[in-house]
């Protein structure tokens, strides 16, 4: 039997870097075998030297491994992507034409021009509404090209890339598969974002927080005037969050000290973590969770999860996703050292390792270009090692087929000589007799032009009127167009200049209840033409230009692009 596959997962943080190798059990389950975890220059001004530091780290840990080549899956920190959670009111709900409207609606919420950033998206739930819940991800080119070179650099091949939020949410549900009707919270309280990620029933809502532990070590380092080195080594070693009234502060005074600011940096971190909840219960029909868990590099302060449940008025827990995972085989005392060390900071691993399973993952497309044409090379390679040997075979059978056909063309070349004159003038007179019938095919070609277009113009023109709403829409000009010159254009068709394939159509459309859905119920008609070639897959290539109602106007503009089913050329 086939030994299990292997994959590693890179966990990106703020903070720290982790890298883990999973498998599979006997049983299809996620095994730990080995994990390290490398920690990053604190200062936030060294965020540009990040990827060098990743790369170093990297080839650290496999050097101790004695590892050279792997698949790896990336997931990315939640501050170095954008990610939004967007409800879309689409015919049909998630059965309806999702791609139609996704990117136009990722241009209005992705705060990036498309051209700048590798986005993607992925449908979670419907709405209470009957729409669909849509998860953007975006993350600027620049910057993961860098991380993947960095880690590309180190012999790895990264086969997806995935981002804190949904890795987390993967996770969550892997560990608590059987509880599809309860609304949980998920706060990753990190270094630098606290993530807040709502798994309710079949929905998805996520939101990143611009504050966690590093301002926590920000607010030390200022009070008592220390480096963040040295103030960070204070918060992980003696501090904790101050309790409410009612409770004593720490006998000890720097303790009781670094309580009270870890307390009021935290404060600001608990009002953004309640008004998102209150966003999700207002404005996307969510309700409040009946379970809050807690992960995350700042997770294992004490006394944070009691300051939580004092502030959300919940109980909150941990959030162990290694839960139903086996240890590692290969040296299981590091792998529990690292367990014991990341307890609760293990979410975005174990997410990112759901690769090996995939009905459990979200899927989602984060692939620099490079990457891209290294995967599809791939796929290609065999086909193109097996085209070069056909083609090596052939020249072989060629060649040999040559060689004979040279013996026989030098004994038949002497008969063809003498019979040469005798052709030559055949082939003249051949040659007088077929211009005379090209003349005379001209001539038929352009009357039954002239007799398909006293016939064509009048059809198609019945046609589309009939086919055009009786209000709110009227069309101001029709023009026959050619095939496209190039890519996305469209060649206008002069007399004579080749053959009319579609219309182009423009009008406008009066400001009505329905917007601009009286265009598509113009398209929708076409499809039942027998003169136009209208599918359903293709209404998004049809309509050009569709005007946006803004109430400023009475009527906005659209065009339609109109393919012919059999296209005709003028006269010349």
């Amino acid at each position: 039997m086939a030994a299990p596959k292997k994959l590693l997962v890179l966990d990106l943080g703020m903070q720290s870097l982790r890298l883990a190798e999973f498998t599979t059990s006997s049983t299809g389950a996620l095994k730990l075998l080995r994990a390290a975890r490398r920690e990053f220059l604190l200062d936030p001004a060294l965020d540009t030297s990040r990827p060098d530091q990743a790369r170093l780290a990297v080839q650290e840990i496999l050097k101790e491994w004695k590892l050279k080549k792997s698949d790896v899956v990336l997931v990315l920190p939640a501050h170095t992507v954008f990610s939004r959670v967007v409800p879309l009111d689409v015919p049909g709900g998630a059965a309806g034409p999702i791609d139609a409207v996704v990117k136009f609606e990722a241009q209005q919420n992705i705060p990036f021009p498309l051209d700048e950033v590798v986005w993607d998206y992925v449908v979670k739930g419907e709405t209470p509404s009957g729409g669909v819940n849509v998860v953007f991800v975006a993350v600027k080119s620049d910057i993961l090209e860098s991380f993947c070179h960095a880690v590309t650099a180190n012999g790895l091949k990264i086969i997806s890339v995935t981002v804190a939020p949904l890795a987390l949410y993967d996770a969550l549900r892997y560990v608590f598969p059987e509880e599809p009707e309860s609304t949980t919270l998920l706060l990753d309280i990190g270094s630098r974002t606290s993530n807040m990620v709502i798994a309710a029933p079949d929905s998805f809502f996520s939101r990143s927080i611009p504050s966690g532990g590093l301002a926590v070590t920000t607010a030390i380092a200022k009070d008592i005037h220390a480096s963040l080195e040295e103030a960070e080594h204070l918060k992980i070693t003696r501090g904790s969050v101050a309790l409410g009234a009612g409770f004593e502060p720490p006998s000890d005074p720097i303790e009781a000290n670094l309580a009270r600011i870890a307390r009021q940096s935290l404060l600001k971190t608990q009002a953004d973590i309640s008004r998102s909840l209150s966003y999700y219960r207002s404005n996307m029909g969510g309700s409040d969770p009946q379970r809050i868990l807690l992960t995350g590099g700042m997770a294992s302060m004490p006394y944070l999860a009691e300051f939580l449940n004092e502030k959300l008025q919940k109980d909150v827990s941990f959030f162990n996703p290694l839960h139903d995972i086996s240890g590692g085989e290969i040296d299981h005392s590091t792998t529990a050292s690292f367990i014991e060390s990341n307890a609760n900071n293990l979410g975005e691993l174990v997410g990112g390792a759901l690769e090996l399973i995939p009905e459990t993952r979200t899927s989602i497309r984060l692939l620099t270009s490079s990457l891209t044409k290294q995967r599809e090379l791939a796929k290609r390679l065999p086909h193109l090692v097996g085209a070069m040997l056909l083609f090596l075979a052939a020249l072989a059978a060629w060649y040999v087929y040559a060689v004979k056909a040279s013996m026989v063309t030098r004994d038949e070349t002497s008969r063809i000589s003498s019979s040469i004159a005798e052709e030559k003038d055949i082939f003249s007179r051949i040659q007088k007799i077929a211009s005379e019938q090209t003349v005379v095919e001209t001539t038929a070609t352009q009357l039954l032009s002239a007799i398909h277009l006293r016939e064509a113009y009048p059809m198609i023109l019945a046609d589309l009127s009939a086919r055009v709403p009786e209000r709110f829409l009227w069309i101001t000009e029709i023009q026959p167009v050619g095939d496209a010159t190039q890519k996305g254009g469209t060649a206008r068709v002069s007399e004579g200049q080749g053959p009319i394939t579609a219309l182009l159509v423009k009008g406008l459309y009066l400001d009505n209840p329905r917007q601009a859905s009286v265009i598509d119920d113009l398209v929708t008609s076409l499809q039942s033409s027998e003169i136009f070639s209208v599918e359903e897959k293709e209404k998004s290539k049809i309509i050009t230009q569709r005007g946006s109602p803004s109430g400023e106007y009475w009527a906005y503009p659209f065009s339609l692009r109109i393919p012919l089913r059999t296209p005709f050329t003028p006269l010349p």
